[in-house]
């Protein structure tokens, strides 16, 4: 069997993954969930950690950048984005699931992707047939399955992160040098996270598409590869 569109179709898998858990982890600065940064949570409120957002200082409409502290909100984005239950926990699963489906594409060679090599006598439980191309094809579905489950979670997660942090916009509104981040908050201000978890959430959802393509590729590549005398 021919292996070049599978792997074209699983190095670009493997990059949205990639960068989607990249863009998760630089999110915020601090990913430790055993340190709160909500201020509320200080006794000395001088000692939480600093973040920087748009203010409210002249008008409605957040128009200029400024220090500020991190509240709640953005304590549990960081559980949707570091947590039991998050998006880096399914982007890691999302990596390890697509390059188990790919070393199944290649040790197996006559991988079954039309679930035509069972083959059941009537009132029979179990199949007949090429025992090895069946079930390996079942545990290349599976993992692909997985694989696009586990980007569904991530996009959530990254999206609901996204919508707690605030979703801000990515240049200054009305306020020459707006998006100049004041001395202080170097390493966390709202504008990089927002930006940060809408390509995030770009990556991921296009993962879940590129899961389709890697399936696709490899049924190519397999009726590609039959010999026409």
């Amino acid at each position: 069997m021919a292996y070049t569109q599978t792997l074209v179709a699983t190095i670009a898998l493997l990059v949205c993954l990639l960068l989607t858990l990249g863009l998760n982890e630089g999110v915020y600065s601090n990913t430790d969930l055993t340190v709160r940064l909500d201020v509320n949570t200080y006794a000395n409120v001088s000692k939480a950690p600093v973040d920087c957002r748009f203010t409210r200082a002249t008008g409605p409409v957040p128009t200029t950048f400024g220090v500020d502290k991190f509240s709640v909100q953005d304590d549990i984005a960081r559980e949707f984005l570091y947590g039991g239950f998050s998006a880096r926990g399914a982007v890691i699963s999302g990596i390890v699931l697509c390059i188990g489906a790919f070393v199944i594409v290649i040790v197996v060679k006559d991988l079954d992707m039309d679930m035509e090599a069972a083959e059941y006598k009537k009132g029979s439980w179990l199949h007949e047939g090429d025992t090895k191309a069946f079930v390996s094809g079942i545990l290349f579905r599976l993992l692909l399955t997985g694989t696009a489950l586990s980007m569904v979670i991530a996009s959530v997660c990254s999206l609901a992160a996204l919508v707690l942090q605030g979703y801000v916009p990515s240049v200054g509104i009305g306020v020459e040098n707006a998006r100049l981040v004041p001395d202080g908050c170097d390493d966390d201000n709202v504008v990089h996270r927002s930006d940060s978890l809408k390509a995030s959430f770009f990556f991921s959802a296009l993962s879940v598409f590129l899961v389709g393509c890697m399936a696709y590729a490899v049924r190519y590549d397999i009726k590609a590869s039959i010999v026409v005398p």
